[in-house]
């Protein structure tokens, strides 16, 4: 067996195969969900894999697993063996309060799962986030929520979300406490909103998440601005973490796509492909989701029908069926990454970062496999 600190040799200066290229830095915004069926998780899982991504964002809503009349763990558990499988790093997004803790008055029943834990249920919402957490073991990032400033997404003041939030952070923090957490995905860079749940005067989020977010739909020639906007006003406000863009992308329908310099369906989303995730990280981005399957759900005339690299909700065989954007994708994950991007993200690397990848390696080597493993692993470090 190899000794620990020749692992960690190994992990410092082994050659940068995989984590150097652009795959490193990218994911796909899955639109999966808990309920979503079992052969629709491994087809997107199997599709991130194929495509060198990273990462890949889903929903971990809360109402689900702990249902009025059951508690069901089942979906979490299948969606964290994938994350095994497939070496993909899920990015857990914490939803849907349950409708028997949540305090909305005068909402409608149905949208109850967008409001906050009534005061007296704080401590049940916070224990429900901590269960799911410590149950999805290989899930090693969360999200507190989804464009919370959208009220179809979450209903209440900044005060109620950094309520909502604060407490979600504590659950996931209880669980593991090296988690990365990431704050919701804000719509856009709505400064007046974050800014007030940054710095509530009861519960300020800063310092309760690790990573800032922003969601970034815009033309080619606005993208590179967009991030370096969001990254400088995180900084004003006291946060000098990563910045994820957790969504972004373009439609293949002609008839949804709005910029003017590409509007010939299918072949010029492969083309905003090839160059708007690289625009976002050249412009201080951390990490870029990109949707990932078409969404029809929200009817044919929104642009995120036809958002996705692969088109939904058909399957081949039980695989994602790809969009010519897919392969350009897939194409610009294998780039390598700039020299400088990569010394920086080196840099950036924290000591806890390090420390889970070598209990990684220990763990694979102590079942005997070879060196050409741990140096896999060298290469998802550096």
């Amino acid at each position: 067996m190899l000794p620990v600190a020749l692992i960690v040799a190994l992990l410092a200066f082994a050659p940068d195969a995989s984590a150097a290229t652009y795959g490193s830095r990218l994911g796909s915004h899955s639109m999966l969900y808990l309920n979503s069926t079992p052969a629709q998780h491994e087809a997107l899982f199997r599709a991130a894999a194929e495509a060198n991504l990273r990462y890949l964002r889903m929903d971990f809503a809360v109402g689900l697993v702990f249902a009025w009349d059951r508690t069901d763990f089942t979906a979490v558990e299948r969606v964290d063996a994938l994350s095994v499988k497939y070496r993909v790093r899920v990015l857990g997004v914490i939803t849907e309060t349950p409708w028997y803790i949540a305090e909305c008055p005068g909402v409608r029943f149905e949208l109850l799962g967008r409001c906050p834990p009534a005061a007296r249920h704080a401590a049940t919402w916070r224990r429900m986030v901590f269960e799911i957490v410590r149950r999805a073991r290989h899930v090693r990032h969360w999200e507190l929520g989804n464009e919370p400033n959208d009220p179809r997404t979450f209903i209440g003041d900044p005060a109620a979300y950094a309520l909502w939030a604060a407490l979600a952070a504590a659950g996931v923090r209880a669980a593991r406490r090296a988690a990365r957490i990431a704050i919701g995905g804000f719509t856009h860079l709505d400064r007046d909103y974050i800014r007030a749940v940054l710095h509530d005067p009861v519960n300020p989020l800063l310092g309760r998440f690790d990573i800032a977010n922003v969601h970034v739909r815009a033309p080619l020639r606005s993208l590179r601005v967009a991030a370096a906007r969001a990254r400088a006003f995180f900084a004003r406000e006291g946060f000098s973490g990563r910045l994820w863009v957790t969504e972004t992308g373009y439609p293949s329908l002609a008839e949804h796509q709005w910029d003017p310099q590409l509007r010939g369906g299918e072949a010029d989303q492969a083309r905003w492909m090839r160059r708007g995730p690289r625009l976002l990280l050249a412009g201080g981005a951390d990490a870029v989701f990109v949707a990932f399957r078409d969404s029809p759900e929200f009817g044919t005339e929104s642009a995120y029908a036809s958002e996705g690299v692969v088109r939904w909700p058909e399957l081949d065989g039980g695989r994602a069926i790809p969009k010519p954007a897919f392969w350009a994708l897939r194409d610009l994950a294998a780039r390598v990454l700039p020299a400088k991007r990569r010394a920086a993200d080196l840099a950036a690397r924290g000591p806890g970062e390090v420390a889970r990848e070598v209990d990684d390696a220990r763990v694979l080597v102590g079942r005997g496999l070879g060196l050409h493993v741990v140096l896999e692993l060298a290469r998802e470090v550096v």
